[in-house]
């Protein structure tokens, strides 16, 4: 009979996350993960296989966490109205004093070696998928409000997306939230207003 698990798993994978987020997935050992959650190497690899599952469970915690603003973003009345409220809650989550700086994602795709070539990919889909997203929340609502000047849908959601990618890395390099607001606010002077 196997004996039940003595650690509370949400808990375990709010301090991983923690780690991921401040070291990326590659940076994070599995020592680092050992020391954040206080549970052994054998333990940790039998609740969770190994470091990729426990990175990926942990990036479930952070979507359901920190990116609930996504949602009201793209339910938004306009495209601009849209792609103002994307970039001001990213502005305020890469700055969330509560967490490490930038965005887990971000955070975790870019120093990867041929090890992590897996989650790197999975994390370029993952930001593939909320471009799709933002296309799909521009093009329903085409006609309530100015699109960017010559774009698109996909085009204005990779300009937005290419933007907030900008911006995490500004944040992990200690740029103050006032300061990604205004970078927010000259990259919505691209967006006409009516």
């Amino acid at each position: 009979m196997a004996r039940p698990r003595e650690f509370d798993e949400n808990e375990v994978l709010q301090k991983a996350m923690m780690v991921f987020w401040k070291k990326g997935y590659e940076g994070a050992s599995v020592y680092d993960l050992m020391e954040a959650t206080g549970l052994t190497k054998s333990s940790i690899y039998k609740a969770f296989t190994n470091k990729e599952n426990l990175f990926w469970k942990a990036n479930a915690i952070y979507k359901r966490d920190h990116l609930r603003f996504i949602d009201d973003a793209l339910s938004q009345p306009t495209p601009r109205a849209i792609a103002e409220a994307y970039l001001r809650g990213q502005a305020e989550m890469h700055t969330e004093p509560s967490h490490p700086r930038g965005c887990f994602e971000t955070n975790g795709a870019l120093a990867c070696s041929n090890e992590g070539e897996a989650v790197q990919k999975g994390l370029i889909e993952n930001r593939f998928g909320l471009q799709r997203k933002l296309a799909e929340a521009f093009e329903r609502t085409l006609g309530k409000g100015p699109m960017l000047p010559n774009a698109t849908p996909v085009e204005a959601a990779n300009f937005i997306v290419t933007l907030v990618q900008g911006m995490a890395v500004q944040a992990k390099a200690g740029v103050a939230r006032e300061q990604l607001h205004k970078f927010v606010t000259l990259s919505m002077m691209a967006w006409p207003e009516s």
